[in-house]
Formats: structure tokens, C-alpha cells, sequence
């Protein structure tokens, strides 16, 4: 099965966001499925930082590289960044061309017109996609109101985004409240949508008890730690907001705040003319690091704004769970993260922006060691036994080689060789668990 792979970041991207998860994603699938070859077209940038261009070709124990020479798209106004996407969406139809015929294409949301791509190579060549959501556009910039709801553009985009979704052989999710999201709001029916959470590899963040980062900083208290994006559909204000409320009670609880985005100023000024003494911001910490950072916390912190659940899906989620750490979650209760707490006791959900609520919970877990260490133990399990990486991958794999029979070509090819269409699960040779 001849699979490629379009996504703006890949691997050695290790900063977050899409470019880690897919490199984890399909890492595992290389190595679990002797069935799969796979080519990945991607750019020649990191999602955080643009430094020197990585090579424009690259074989990572047999997963086939292919990097574009495209606009570095960050930090650029809306309709430059649009354009950086575009061209490198162009680009990687025109590569898609160059290479040896696939049998399915997977094209993620990074960069949101990457679809176009694979949506052009079907139209000619009648390959099948799959289109894996991660962050979907342009409702995250309505919703956030980067792009009015009256503008031509933002109906254009949006119009254009569900025929790529409507045009996609599988379209996948990866969380429950995203494909409610979709059938509500563009009217795909739920059987054609598929969820897949991110997932994470449960031995890239282990549990551990000493914290090499919080001895270093002089950190001390009941450790309340935000990691990640401070992007602007983060709700980072509650959490300041919180912090003061604390500060003025005199409550033995620190607030570490580690990252970098769009709000980073706005977080330094207030901390600076409030005063927030009890707030220690940090920038990233190399990937090697992130086990010693989230064993500093005591409770990890997750937020969005309102009327972004359906709209995105916090990855980190799904470290704090590796770690270990229970989650105060300032989100919807539709959202997937307040879905997992809830089904897994990991942690507690707050209502967006509601600052009284998160100073509850984090005083009810600060004064019930017992109950937060119960919480932290039950979020590994649920990261084990619901979602690593290997389970998504698994669930995946299946996917793609549903949509290889799909086209009339491979369909008979592979019921010549092994059988019957009805037999297709014994095409999956080898699973995560028989690897």
C-alpha cells in the first residue's frame, strides 16, 4: 500500500502542534505495518521557528522525505500567510505528479488549502484521499473574528472547504465534538465522518516524581501549569485572572506559564504592572525536557475560548495524560477533552472564562492530595489503554486501506491475490499489538 502523506511540518518538528503529531502518527505506522511504503511531501521549515531550510530530501528509516521550497507562512499577515499556503499547497500537487502513482493520499488541514492538492491529483488520476482535521479553517478565524462573517473571502473559504470535505474518499476527526461540529455545520452525514484522536506515545512522557525543572526555578507550592500555544483562541487571561485572585488571598499555589504566540506580550505586561508574583513564565523547553517540566505541576491547565470546541482540539491534552497529570480543563462539556475527563475521572472541567470556578477546583484539588494523585494515576491509565499513538494508528492504517479498494484499479488487483472484498481485515498483516 503506497501511501503519501501531505503536511506543511514533519519531522524533525518536534515543537508541538500538527508537524509532531503526524511525525508520531507515522513513525508508528512505518514501523507496525510491513504493508505500508510512505512518502512524505512537507516543507522545509519548523512550525516555531524559521532557521536554516532543512534538506529538500530525506529517508528516515524508510519513510521517504520530500521537502518543498516554500514560503515560511508564520508571523505573516492574513493574506500573505494565505498566499505561503496556497503556493505551498501548488507545489506539492505538481510533486504528487512528479512521483510514482499512490494508491490513497492522506492530506491534513496544515496548511488549510492543502486539500486542494489532493482533491487535483484525484480529479486526474482518480486516487483516493483521505482528509485528516486537525484545526479547522475558516471557522477558527470567524470564530476568533480575524475574517468577518459578511466578507466575500470568508463565504468563498468556507464554500470551498466543504467540497474538499464532501470530495474526500474518508474524512477523519480527531475528536467527538468536531464531527458534530461538521454534520451541524455543514451537513455531512455522520456516517461518512470517522474520529481518530491525536494520541500520544506513552514512552515519550513517562510519570516521574522528581522535577529537575522545578528545583532548578525555585519553584514551591502547588504547582498550576499552563504549556503550549498562547494563541489567540486560548483563554490565557482566566488564568492570570485566577493567579491574582490567589496573590491576593495569599495562597501557597504558583502559576508556571511556559510558551510562546500571540499573547505572549499582553502575559508580560500583566504580570509585570499587577504584579503577579506568583505567575513564573518560561519559554519552551526542548522535547528532551518535557517529562521533567510536567512532573513540576501539580495540575495541568488546558483552555480555549469560547465557541472553538468543534473548531480545534488541544494535542497537549494528551501529554498531560501520559504524564500522569490530572487536567483542569476551562472548555465546553461538548468538547473531547472535557468528554475524556469525564469518562476517565482525570481531572475536572470549569466553564470558559469562568475565573471563580477555576479558583474552586484548584483549591479542591490543592486541599485533596489524595483525590489529585487518584486523578493523575487515572489519566496514564487512560492515555495506555484508550489513546497512544498506536491505537490512532491502528484505526488509521484501516481506513487507508479501505480507501486503496475504493479505486477499481487496486480493488481488483487485490482480489485476485488474496480473496474476497469481505476479507480485507486480513490484509493488515501486522497490528501494533503483534509487532
Amino acid at each position: 500500500m503506497r501511501v503519501c502523506i501531505i503536511s506543511e511540518f514533519f519531522y524533525p518538528d518536534n515543537t508541538g502542534g500538527t508537524g509532531s503529531a503526524l511525525t508520531q502518527m507515522a513513525r508508528s505506522l512505518k514501523d507496525n505495518y510491513e504493508d505500508v511504503e510512505l512518502d512524505i511531501i512537507t516543507s522545509r521549515h519548523l512550525y516555531r521557528e524559521k532557521g536554516e531550510a532543512l534538506p529538500s530530501q530525506e529517508d528516515w528509516d524508510g519513510i521517504h522525505i520530500f521537502r518543498l521550497h516554500t514560503p515560511f507562512p508564520r508571523n505573516k499577515r492574513f493574506i500573505m500567510r494565505l498566499a505561503a499556503n496556497v503556493a505551498f499547497s501548488t507545489s506539492a500537487f505538481a510533486k504528487l505528479l512528479l512521483r510514482k502513482r499512490y494508491d490513497v493520499v492522506l492530506v491534513t488541514t496544515a496548511p488549510p488549502p492543502a486539500p486542494m492538492a489532493a482533491q487535483l491529483y484525484k480529479a486526474l488520476t482518480h486516487i483516493p484521499f483521505v482528509y485528516l482535521i486537525y484545526d479547522l479553517e475558516p471557522d477558527r478565524a470567524l470564530s476568533l473574528h480575524i475574517l468577518s462573517r459578511k466578507s466575500w473571502i470568508g463565504h468563498a473559504v468556507r464554500k470551498i472547504q466543504k467540497r474538499w470535505m464532501f470530495g474526500a474518499d474518508r474524512l477523519v476527526v480527531i475528536g467527538r465534538c468536531m464531527k458534530d461540529y461538521l454534520c451541524n455545520h455543514y451537513a455531512l452525514p455522520q456516517q461518512n465522518i470517522d474520529v481518530a484522536p491525536v494520541g500520544f506515545d506513552p514512552m515519550t512522557v513517562v510519570p516521574t516524581p522528581f522535577s529537575k525543572f522545578k528545583n532548578q526555578h525555585g519553584i514551591k507550592g502547588f504547582v498550576a501549569l499552563y504549556s503550549g500555544n498562547f494563541g489567540r483562541y486560548h483563554n490565557i487571561d482566566v488564568i492570570l485572572d485566577a493567579a491574582k485572585e490567589f496573590k491576593s488571598s495569599k495562597t501557597d499555589v504558583t502559576f508556571v506559564m511556559v510558551g510562546d504566540g500571540a499573547q505572549k506580550n499582553h502575559i508580560e505586561e500583566r504580570i509585570k504592572l499587577e504584579n503577579l508574583t506568583n505567575v513564573k513564565l518560561f519559554p519552551y523547553v526542548p522535547q528532551i525536557e518535557y517529562s521533567d517540566l510536567l512532573a513540576a505541576a501539580d495540575v495541568c491547565l488546558v483552555t480555549l475560548e469560547q465557541g472553538m470546541e468543534g473548531i480545534c482540539v488541544p494535542s497537549k491534552f494528551y501529554s498531560i495524560l501520559s504524564a500522569g497529570k490530572p487536567t483542569i480543563a476551562m472548555l465546553s462539556k461538548m468538547s473531547e477533552v472535557a468528554m475524556v475527563i469525564h469518562e476517565g475521572k482525570c481531572g475536572l472541567q470549569v466553564n470558559p472564562g469562568n475565573v471563580k470556578e477555576l479558583v474552586t477546583s484548584i483549591h479542591y484539588l490543592k486541599d485533596n492530595p489524595e483525590l489529585t494523585e487518584k486523578m493523575g494515576s487515572n489519566a496514564r491509565h487512560e492515555l495506555v489503554t484508550k489513546y497512544t499513538t498506536d491505537h490512532t494508528v491502528s484505526h488509521i492504517h484501516q481506513i487507508l486501506l479501505e480507501c486503496t479498494l475504493l479505486h477499481p484499479i487496486h480493488r481488483h488487483a487485490i482480489v485476485a491475490d488474496r480473496g474476497t472484498i469481505e476479507d480485507k481485515g486480513a490484509l493488515s498483516s501486522r497490528g501494533p499489538d503483534r509487532k
